[in-house]
């Protein structure tokens, strides 16, 4: 269970997102059938300070990124979920939200995508930096470093689920994508998280 000194602590820190994150959690929420949950959900962030209502979050607008990591925190706990959980819902998001769609009709290719990433990240969030380390198309592999971005661990799954389902969007279409974070700001301190992607076609 989060603490109240560590709800304190994300709230202070600075930055915004689009609330299609938000919808995205919702929608993943009701499709596994557990769309009654979320008043429940809104409560505990509620209780937190946090006036977070899912029907009335705005797809385009901004919403402070604590917001948005706390309402995950909300959702694990009040759902009992497991980190695998937080993971698939992560992987379920890039498949619903309308900036990924269009994004995806513009950059189809991997080596394309690559290319945008870092704009596509600033499409979503105002704080955080995505850098492309590397990206090896023979060996079907994609380096990445998050970077200014150490809200909670718990991001750290759920971008694991996302960026696979990301991938696997391009063309030509992945059968199997891996995403696994190799290093982490929370486990080693280091300035980043580090997301290795593979993929087979």
């Amino acid at each position: 269970m989060i603490t109240t000194e560590e709800v304190k602590a994300i709230l202070a820190k600075e930055g915004d997102a689009r609330g299609v994150v938000f919808l995205t959690d919702a929608n993943y929420i009701t499709l596994r059938g557990q769309g009654q949950i979320l008043p429940q959900i809104e409560k505990q962030l509620a209780d937190w300070d946090i006036p977070v209502k899912f029907s009335e979050i705005k797809a385009m607008n901004w919403y402070p990124v604590a917001w948005r990591m706390l309402s995950l925190v909300a959702i694990k706990e009040v759902l009992n979920w497991t980190d695998e959980d937080i993971r698939k819902m992560g992987e379920n998001a890039p498949q619903v939200s309308v900036i990924v769609k269009l994004f995806f009709k513009l950059f189809p290719s991997v080596k394309k995508f690559a290319e945008q990433i870092p704009r596509y990240w600033r499409k979503h969030y105002t704080v955080g930096d995505m850098e492309v380390v590397s990206v090896d198309e023979t060996n079907r592999q994609m380096l990445l470093h998050l970077k200014n971005f150490n809200f909670h661990p718990l991001l750290c799954k759920y971008y694991e689920g996302y960026f696979a389902r990301a991938t696997k969007l391009t063309r030509p279409v992945a059968s199997v994508v891996t995403a696994k974070e190799n290093d982490c700001h929370f486990k080693t301190g280091v300035p980043f998280h580090e997301y290795q992607l593979n993929w087979t076609l």
